[in-house]
């Protein structure tokens, strides 16, 4: 495979690479990030629109398989983009349907798929659009699986069930006709899926097992991994735990050598809670520690808030395009109705005079016509686009404080739990009571995990909120030292002068000598907060 790719090299045929990429999923994952990234590099110095798209929406589907939501969704945003300008509609029906798996919002899902189907059956591509259609049945399904009765009507939630079918039946109708193996092992994943829910155990086991058949032959690693997860889950709910243990064992082997770092996350939750059946502690604890680790490391590469800000900035790189179209289109208008004019001046020559004039005032008053509508267009888009530039930084202003504010509640939270685990951990416990103590721990270390991305983040967030902030300080006040703007930076985040004197290592009483020179320095009033001080800075670089 890899001497075929070097072969294709040597023609720069990027769209076959990318398709010997996207077909073989037993590539290693160095392999092929370090092709795409080539082949990216080509394709921006051939100026070859086409093949840079179709890169960016393999390279998405390669950080999907990584579990890297955010920079799957980038990729795949960047291939609309190029896409929608190219009007290449295969290539942006593509873009669509991958970047749809990524959104939180079902009905957006929805409307998504239905945009990316309709090119999909227009264009008579009937391997995607079946895609389309599975991913759409996916949701229908979810939305029955996780309705609630007191916000959908029963009608409703058995509709969504009745539409989930739907889709798959015409997913499978179409595939009846092409013969796709990797689509009907997928088939048989969401069938397996769906006889679980309904705990028809004996039906789901079987269709799992077929899709491992199916997708062995076609290589999708992926697949393979998410069944041995379903099997080894069945096997659990079935009390048969020598079962559980060898399906993880087979699938956590498959997510490590592939770095599926979503399936490592579920593997190593279902570890803990077999080991936590049989009693054994050490290595629930042992997995409840993977699982932290990995969970954490999937939220850094997971956040909505920057997915909307790249959706936003993509909004306004369009209709930044669309006003440099306007613009040239009026440069090109001014151009021919100069050249108008002086035919119409060459002709009023040889005509009769008042003949002439009266051609003149015509002209001249089509040209104001077409002037001023070009340029009311031109200052429509302008305005539209300052708009979408103020709600892009508002959001990056929110998401900004709503992690700084969090930031030392969740110190005190993460101090607190460690502090329980290691008095919990010491106590002579039976072993009755230990289990229950772990499972305790469990769902509060779970409620910790949930902001330890914010906590990850909070150093380089305090530098983006504040680089402009202490810049000025530096350039207004150059009295104030590296270690006042250590002082000035807790203060800001509000902390008590007890936990600043601990971070700092000095007494209550240096702090207070220390916060004094600190005011002196920026020239406080007596009255005057520091907080105040810093809002009202703050405030003038938003304005």
């Amino acid at each position: 495979m890899k001497s075929k790719i070097e072969v294709l090299y040597k023609n720069q045929d990027i769209l076959a690479i990318n398709k010997m990429i996207h077909e073989d999923n037993s590539l290693e994952p160095e392999y092929v990030f370090e092709k795409l990234n080539r082949n990216i590099e080509i394709s921006l110095k051939n100026n070859n629109d086409k093949d840079l798209a179709d890169t960016y929406i393999v390279l998405g589907n390669f950080w999907h398989q990584q579990a890297n939501k955010l920079k799957a969704f980038e990729n795949y945003l960047q291939a609309e983009t190029i896409s929608r300008r190219i009007n290449e509609k295969k290539l942006l029906a593509t873009a669509l349907m991958n970047k749809s798996t990524l959104l939180d919002d079902k009905q957006e899902k929805i409307q998504t798929l239905q945009e990316a189907s309709e090119i999909f059956s227009e264009k008579k591509d009937t391997v995607n659009l079946i895609k389309s259609y599975l991913n759409t049945g996916v949701i229908y399904s979810q939305l029955y699986e996780e309705a609630d009765d007191s916000v959908y009507r029963l009608s409703q939630i058995n509709n969504f069930k009745k539409l989930g079918f739907e889709f798959y039946s015409k997913a499978e109708k179409l595939n009846q006709k092409i013969g796709n193996k990797e689509l009907e092992g997928v088939l048989f994943i969401y069938y397996g899926e769906w006889y679980k829910h309904e705990r028809q155990f004996d039906k789901a086991i079987e269709s799992f097992q077929k899709a491992q058949k199916v997708l062995t032959e076609t290589k999708h690693t992926k697949a393979q991994t998410y069944c041995f997860l379903m099997l080894a889950k069945i096997a659990f709910e079935m009390k048969e735990f020598n079962q559980t243990h060898t399906l993880l064992k087979q699938a956590e082997q498959l997510a490590e050598k592939y770095k599926f770092n979503d399936y490592l996350v579920r593997i190593y939750d279902e570890y803990v809670k077999l080991y936590t059946e049989q009693n054994d502690l050490n290595k629930a604890l042992l997995y409840s520690k993977l699982y932290a680790d990995k969970s954490i490391e999937l939220a850094e590469q997971s956040n909505d808030n920057k997915m909307q800000i790249l959706s936003l900035e993509k909004n306004i790189a369009e209709n930044q395009l669309q006003l440099n179209e306007y613009e040239s289109d009026s440069k090109m208008n001014r151009f021919l109705l100069i050249v108008s004019f002086l035919i119409a001046v060459f002709i009023g020559g040889i005509s009769y005079l008042i003949i002439k004039n009266n051609r003149r005032k015509i002209d001249s008053i089509e040209q104001n016509k077409i002037i001023t509508e070009l340029e009311k267009s031109a200052i429509e888009i302008e305005l539209k686009n300052q708009l979408l530039e103020e709600e892009l930084l508002k959001e990056k202003v929110k998401y900004s404080q709503n992690n700084l504010i969090t930031f030392a509640n969740q110190v005190t939270k993460i101090d607190t739990f460690l502090d329980d685990l290691k008095t919990e951990m010491k106590g002579n416990l039976t072993t009755v009571e230990k289990q229950e103590k772990i499972n305790d721990l469990k769902i509060s270390f779970a409620e910790v995990l949930n902001n330890q991305n914010e906590l990850k983040q909070i150093n380089s967030l305090s530098s983006e909120l504040n680089q402009e902030f202490f810049f000025h300080i530096r350039k207004n006040y150059p009295a104030i030292t590296k270690e006042d703007e250590q002082l000035l930076s807790y203060l800001i985040l509000n902390l008590s002068n007890k936990e600043i004197s601990k971070k700092l290592n000095i007494s209550i009483k240096s702090l207070y000598t220390k916060r004094y020179r600190l005011r002196k320095k920026l020239n406080l009033e007596e009255n005057e907060k520091l907080l105040d001080f810093y809002k009202k800075v703050v405030d003038e670089f938003v304005a």
